[in-house]
């Protein structure tokens, strides 16, 4: 008991100050883009757009909005890119996941910094982003553009918007409900060792080794 409680007062670094900083980069146009974008696409949730600055603003602001948005994700692709390729341990864990989603991520294959849910989201990120800047210039500038270029990228537009914005979703609640500590940790760069041990024991194990 006595080691545990030992373990709950050390804090390691999980991110550094340029990780938050490209993570909140992307993050927070990425929430008014996820908004706004609602907002627009379905008359279901034309109420957010008053609080996000009226239609047409909201119109003008999403594109700034992606511009950031695609910087972050630039940036985030050269710092994580090489951390998020998949390998045999994270196939096994994809396929005992249901342990995971249950809380007992002692049945599951021990993990490093990243697992193998937040690798995929990861891609999703890098390859959604790409899409998301390459449809919304021919959005953006229609004219230039043949009509079917401008029809398909609007649908792909959607599409990757529909599954990158429930990969945030999922996201959300992972980093807030479903793994308390994880919030804090992109806020304050630190988790405690004991967190790290639980919830990431290879990568827990290669820092304890630096110590």
């Amino acid at each position: 008991m006595e080691e545990v409680k030992n373990l709950e007062e050390i804090e390691v670094e999980r991110f550094s100050a340029f990780d938050r900083f490209v993570h909140w980069l992307t993050a927070i146009p990425f929430v008014y883009l996820f908004l706004s974008g609602l907002g627009m696409y379905s008359p279901k949730f034309a109420w957010l757009l008053p609080f996000l600055g009226g239609r047409e603003f909201s119109a003008w602001l999403h594109k700034w909005a992606g511009v950031v948005f695609a910087v972050g994700v630039f940036l985030m692709f050269l710092r994580w890119a090489k951390d998020f390729v998949l390998d045999s341990d994270d196939i096994r864990w994809l396929s005992s996941v249901k342990h995971y989603i249950k809380g007992e991520e002692e049945k599951l294959p021990e993990v490093g910094k990243y697992n193998a849910g937040q690798k995929i989201f990861g891609w999703m990120v890098f390859l959604g982003g790409a899409l998301f800047l390459v449809t919304g210039i021919v959005m953006w500038f229609p004219e230039s553009f043949p009509a079917n270029i401008v029809r398909l990228s609007i649908l792909l537009h959607d599409v990757a918007f529909i599954l990158v914005g429930a990969g945030f979703i999922v996201h959300v609640y992972m980093g807030t409900v479903g793994v308390p500590g994880s919030l804090s940790s992109i806020i304050t760069g630190k988790v405690s060792a004991l967190w790290a041990m639980h919830h990431h024991p290879k990568w827990f194990r290669q820092i304890m080794r630096r110590q």
